[in-house]
């Protein structure tokens, strides 16, 4: 008697609390996390093709797309803590490699991102020792770790898109830009921003960052440095009179 292999067809629903959930991988393809799987949807043609989790996996915490929309990273918790990069060119996207901090103290990574040019990832562990960790991805290989934060929780990080030696990290009271010279991962002052619940930043040029708080504000970050801070439903001639008494 043959054996009958029952396989996935459609799976419906979004598994919360995996940051950046959403990815587009295309004007008509979206990726997300549901279940143990990420879903490739095609939002024209209402197909979906699954990429698995892998084996004894606890559950994914965080996903990242890369710059050319080639590479996947799926970061899983488990016995001990695993980033799985994927290549999205093969239809059922294809294992690349499987990243892990070593000897390292890292803990579950809670959010990650690729370099600009793609050959960086980092990925970012929970407290309480809240260690980055930086990888040459294609070998495997551990470039840098770094406690990025005092204890302030770290929900977001992110490269340079012009410097993929330079990233920034962020979170409720902290938005700290690091560096990357010579096998060493280097913080500077986070900007003074303590007590500020930041939920997401994202760079607005080579030396700007701007942040969202949870009042609905926005923070302007340079060179490591809170530059100004506003209402984002300020109107637009106090916005020009803010920016300009910032500037003399």
């Amino acid at each position: 008697m043959a054996t009958v292999v029952a396989q996935s067809n459609f799976i419906f629903g979004l598994r919360k609390g995996v940051t950046n959930n959403l990815c587009f991988l295309d004007d008509q393809t979206v990726v997300f996390p549901s279940g143990n799987n990420c879903i490739r949807y095609n939002i024209d043609q209402k197909w979906q093709k699954f990429i698995p989790g892998t084996e004894r996996s606890l559950g994914m915490q965080a996903m990242a797309l890369s710059a050319n929309r080639r590479y996947l990273a799926v970061s899983e918790s488990g016995e001990k803590p695993t980033i799985t990069v994927y290549d999205l060119t093969h239809e059922q996207g294809r294992k690349r490699k499987l990243l892990t901090a070593g000897d390292g103290p890292a803990g579950e990574f809670l959010c990650m991102a690729f370099s600009p040019n793609s050959k960086y990832l980092v990925g970012q562990s929970g407290g309480p020792t809240w260690t980055l960790v930086l990888w040459l991805w294609e070998r495997q290989k551990v470039l840098a770790t770094v406690s990025s934060s005092d204890g302030d929780p770290v929900s977001q990080v992110s490269f340079n898109p012009l410097d993929d030696t330079q990233l920034c990290v962020s979170g409720p009271g902290l938005v700290c830009l690091l560096n990357y010279r010579e096998g060493v991962l280097k913080r500077q002052s986070p900007a003074k921003v303590k007590g500020v619940a930041v939920l997401c930043h994202a760079w607005v040029s080579g030396t700007r960052v701007v942040a969202g708080t949870d009042q609905g504000r926005l923070l302007m970050v340079e060179s490591g440095e809170l530059r100004w801070d506003l209402d984002a439903w300020t109107r637009p001639a106090q916005l020009l009179e803010t920016r300009f008494s910032c500037l003399k």
